[in-house]
């Protein structure tokens, strides 16, 4: 039970029909274009000597890398922990605190706050322990990885890494209202429930197009975009 076979799959079902319109990058992808996308994306979160079970936190915009990452941390047995990016930067340091994140996925509009988070040091009473630096956008700085550049050069064989249905698959914050923001575990039998859940209220049909008008950051955006 891996979420990330759904995308396989499909691109085995249907690997010319175009699974993804990106309007912000102008980017269009076949499902058979997206797996091998997310394939080399998990080459290049392997290649970071990452384990199962390891939290990849994501403050990306909607759009293809966002949906990438995600199918490849899935097949990779890692955890997504995806960032509101309209926090400031003491509320996303508590965030990638607690939640143990030790990979940023970022983009390059976010720069500014993500350099003020490089320099909260290790993990103590105020630090984060983030490692890796992995940055959308031209120009990268020497202390970030380009992710697009490595996406480009990884390897666009499988890469899946044996999960169960009880492993997680990503956590969801709560907006903090009445505290600190609490972590929801979502792991990947719940997220096929929540796909399957969605499929039998709504009358989806074989090519029938979703926009994704919530972000991404949010389970009302996450969970449909998985199905």
């Amino acid at each position: 039970m891996n979420v990330g076979s759904h995308l396989t799959k499909r691109a085995i079902l249907d690997p010319g029909v175009e699974a993804l319109v990106d309007i912000g990058a102008d980017v269009r992808y076949t499902f058979a274009e997206l797996d091998e996308r997310a394939n080399r994306s998990a080459h290049v979160l392997s290649e970071l000597g990452l384990s199962k079970g390891d939290r990849i936190a994501v403050l990306l915009p909607n759009g293809h890398h966002f949906v990438e990452i995600f199918y490849a941390a899935a097949r990779s047995g890692l955890i997504v922990v995806p960032l509101n990016w309209r926090l400031v930067t003491d509320e996303l340091a508590f965030l990638l605190r607690d939640s143990g994140a030790t990979v940023l996925v970022f983009h390059s509009d976010h720069d500014a706050v993500v350099l003020d988070l490089l320099g909260r040091g290790k993990a103590d009473d105020s630090g984060i322990d983030v490692r890796h630096w992995l940055r959308v956008g031209s120009n990268s700085p020497t202390w970030a990885l380009d992710l697009e550049a490595r996406v480009d050069r990884a390897p666009a064989g499988p890469l899946v890494v044996p999960t169960d249905a009880s492993d997680p698959v990503f956590i969801m914050y709560t907006s903090g209202t009445t505290g600190l923001p609490k972590g929801v575990i979502h792991t990947h039998d719940s997220l096929q429930w929540a796909v399957l859940t969605s499929l039998a209220s709504v009358d989806v049909r074989y090519r029938d197009r979703y926009l994704i008008s919530l972000p991404l950051f949010h389970v009302g955006a996450l969970s449909p975009m998985a199905r």
